[in-house]
């Protein structure tokens, strides 16, 4: 979930428990690697670093070439130009209602034709004697340092929710654009002198693994070797481009010519002649209820879960988790109340099918939506005062208490329950490895890695770089924050820095050895919000500073660790990250402020009866286009929330939702059983149950969720059926086709935003049966019948049309 539960867009293979790619391209089976940990209390610390060698000499040479050249020419302007793209590309997607990130591997696998292109086409000349144009043939270490370039570019900055909320979404169109992109810098920066002067713990010693980074490594050599197999009819790279081709021609029929197949709601096809058609609607539909049964042929929403590069035993994992919340826990929740007036949320018929259409279905379930105590939609910014960005204390107590959807409410609490969950499971399953390893590191280091020996050749970043960097944007965090209109105060910046200093080493560690991260942003929001309850502001910029400082730095820190693995010399790794997400920042603000102004910006459309706003987000008219821009509407609803609501108020003693907090409780004891039943049954299946994998549900609400039963399928199909059965064709193909149809897909979506969705008058393809308003045919017939006469016939008269005649229409 992006907000308030947010975990950034992975761009790397995920990381988990799992050890991937310990022979290249094949992933090492979570049972395996589960068996060892389990069994290595007991050994010495002095046999950890052999365990470590035998998983990473698979991967990763013995050996360097220190002549190579890394941070050239070619590196610099195919880094740049993908770079750019993807800042430019993945900002636009984070309009999309389902948020998805394109994979750096696109980057990695079209580099590599142009980087050998630019060795034979530059000129072997040297410029001034400081370097030279064509230094010899692309090599694998400039391949390494485009990946890591793009992939710093390749997610959009945290601090673009924080930014576009305040400026336009609370109408601070005051808070000028310097300001704006030094918060983006500061906030993505930040980390990074952490990640430097923790260097020597987390990326130095071979007790700190890194598994994610396993995978990129193995398809990185894997291109550098020759690519001759007689028994495969093509090439990955030839192969690559028949996906993309193909991907890019298919998904013109879910996102424009049949938007029907983004959600094939089977539940609502019988909704009508049921006699509790409510229920069946609610249960069935994936854009305003709960997705049961309801299947995805659409590869932009498919690929949220990257159900081909993720491990199966994850994927089953994390699908057991969501089908209990969704399908078990939250309907059960909604029909009895749990949270005091859920069934009659979003009942009111002003706002149903037959009214303004906000909740077509009569009922607010999948939404990011605040509602008022009679269970009337309110939007967030009514009850803050845009000039001060503190609560209308007034405006509350007339509206209180605030409610929000049951799924909304099971999400928080699915938050609370993986961050303790996320604490336990770490400590039982990896307690005993982690702590001998982080001695073995701090009492060994790197003093018998061949690894960092070969890294000694090469000069060394000093640590008053990484110094002055943290220095310097503790600096401008400070300056930005009391006086760039982001109303955190200086101490609010110094405790942010506090709280990601803190528990970067600690966390780190865990992320290194397990491949799980405890992320930080409940727990900010909790602490600042009790701190500074009212001050909307202070609190989304604190969330920002100290979620962003942890995430990145340990983000940052991952591609030291590949660089590290790689040889490429330390300086010129400072200097790509470094560069690499200052450009990112840059590329993401300025391209997020052309959308927001460019395309959502009118003064003439009013939306829900909000006439006082001159901008609105235009392209949020018609839901069924995908553009909601619903990341940014639950980034500032969860600030309402933590920020000027506060979590005393919202989630204390008397308030609806305080039963949500038991998820901290039911977190901590969850991972126990699995563990206890593995120490009796040690041969058993009960290393493959991973609690906070289970309850982890990184999913924001108003996401389209017919993406729920497609992914596992696919995961299925791909990583068990061929796998075993053509294991050779998924050893070279199964990657490629992967960044094949997320980089068809990329396409195909920029184009038809371009075309059709940013016309004042959207172009919509003609009428047919799988192309109705209501995409997936789950609101009652008389909704679809009315708006689509309204939508395509011209020449429609309400007044004269008995079904529609007393009709509200949703647009």
């Amino acid at each position: 979930m992006r907000t308030p539960m947010h975990t950034r867009a992975s761009v790397r293979p995920p990381a988990t428990a799992e050890l991937p790619k310990v022979d290249p391209e094949v992933a090492v089976e979570k049972a395996e690697f589960e068996k060892e940990v389990a069994e290595l209390g007991d050994i010495p610390e002095a046999e950890y670093l052999d365990e470590i060698y035998d998983i990473i000499d698979a991967v990763v040479s013995r050996t360097d070439d220190p002549t190579l050249p890394a941070l050239t020419v070619r590196t610099w302007s195919l880094s740049i130009f993908f770079g750019f793209l993807y800042a430019l590309v993945n900002t636009l997607f984070t309009f999309r209602t389902n948020s998805i990130t394109i994979s750096p591997f696109i980057a990695v696998l079209l580099s590599y034709p142009l980087g050998h292109g630019l060795a034979h086409i530059l000129p072997k000349v040297s410029v001034f004697g400081l370097f030279s144009l064509n230094p010899g043939p692309f090599n694998v270490k400039e391949h390494a340092l485009i990946y890591v370039f793009v992939s710093a570019c390749a997610s959009p900055a945290y601090a673009l929710y924080n930014i576009i909320g305040q400026r336009y979404q609370l109408y601070e169109e005051n808070l000028s654009v310097a300001a704006c992109v030094f918060f983006g810098i500061t906030t993505q920066c930040f980390g990074y002198g952490l990640a430097g002067v923790c260097r020597r713990f987390l990326v130095r010693p071979a007790a700190m693994l890194w598994p994610s980074n396993l995978s990129t490594i193995a398809l990185l050599n894997s291109l550098h070797k020759p690519d001759v197999d007689p028994t495969l009819p093509t090439t990955r790279l030839r192969f690559f481009f028949y996906v993309v081709l193909i991907a890019f021609v298919y998904e013109w029929f879910p996102l424009y010519i049949a938007p029907l197949l983004t959600a094939v709601s089977l539940l609502c096809y019988g909704a009508e002649s049921s006699s509790n058609p409510d229920v069946l609607r609610v249960l069935g539909s994936a854009y305003q209820g709960l997705g049961f049964l309801s299947f995805s042929f659409d590869w932009s929403l498919v690929s949220y879960w990257a159900p081909i590069t993720t491990p199966l035993w994850a994927m089953i994992n994390q699908f057991v988790g969501l089908w209990f919340f969704a399908w078990v826990l939250t309907p059960i929740f909604w029909v009895k109340n749990m949270y005091g007036k859920d069934y009659d949320l979003g009942a009111l018929p002003s706002e149903g099918p037959n009214g303004t259409g906000y909740f077509p279905l009569g009922h607010a379930m999948n939404t990011a939506a605040l509602l008022n105590k009679n269970g009337s939609y309110v939007r967030s910014r009514w009850f803050v005062d845009t000039n001060t960005l503190t609560l209308k204390e007034d405006y509350y107590q007339e509206q209180h208490p605030i409610y929000i959807s049951t799924w909304f409410a099971n999400l928080y609490m699915a938050s609370f329950i993986t961050f303790a969950a996320c604490l336990v499971h770490v400590g039982l399953w990896y307690g005993k490895d982690v702590w001998h390893r982080f001695r073995t590191a701090i009492s060994e280091l790197d003093k018998h890695d061949i690894h960092a020996k070969l890294m000694d050749a090469y000069p060394d970043v000093p640590d008053w770089w990484y110094i002055i960097l943290l220095i310097a944007t503790l600096i401008m965090g400070i300056g930005v924050c009391q006086w760039g209109g982001f109303q955190l105060p200086w101490w609010g910046v110094l405790l942010g820095f506090a709280l990601a200093a803190i528990s970067i080493l600690p966390i780190g560690t865990i992320q290194a050895i397990s491949g799980q991260q405890i992320g930080l942003n409940v727990i900010s929001e909790f602490l600042i919000g009790l701190i500074l309850p009212g001050r909307i502001g202070a609190v989304m910029a604190f969330k920002t500073f100290s979620y962003m400082a942890m995430y990145q730095g340990l983000f940052l820190v991952g591609d030291l660790k590949l660089g590290h693995y790689m040889k490429i010399p330390p300086r010129a790794m400072f200097t790509v990250q470094l560069f690499s997400t200052v450009l990112a920042v840059i590329v993401n603000i300025f391209t997020s402020f052309i959308i927001y102004e460019g395309f959502g910006r009118t003064a003439d459309h009013v939306v829900d009866g909000d006439d006082t706003s001159p901008l609105v987000w235009k392209i949020q008219v018609d839901p069924p286009v995908g553009w909601t821009a619903n990341g940014y509407n639950v980034f500032l609803n969860a600030g309402a929330i933590w920020g000027a609501i506060g979590p005393a108020r919202f989630f204390g003693p008397g308030s609806p939702y305080s039963s949500t907090l038991y998820g901290f409780l039911v977190g901590a004891v969850l991972p126990v059983f699995p563990y206890l039943l593995h120490k009796w049954q040690p041969h058993s299946f009960w290393h493959l149950v991973n609690m906070p994998l289970i309850t982890i549900i990184s999913l924001d609400p108003g996401t389209t969720l017919s993406m729920l039963i497609t992914p596992l399928l696919v995961a299925f199909g791909v990583n068990y059926v061929v796998k075993k059965y053509h294991h050779a064709w998924w050893k070279k193909y199964a990657y490629v086709m992967s960044a094949g149809l997320d980089g068809g897909t990329a396409i195909a979506l920029t184009v038809t935003f371009l075309a059709f969705s940013v016309q004042a008058d959207t172009t919509y393809f003609p009428k047919w049966a799988l192309n109705r308003y209501d995409v997936e045919l789950c609101a009652p017939a008389y909704y679809n019948d009315c708006n689509d006469k309204y939508k395509y016939d011209p020449d429609f008269n309400q007044t004269t049309d008995p079904q529609c005649q007393y009709f509200g229409y949703a647009s």
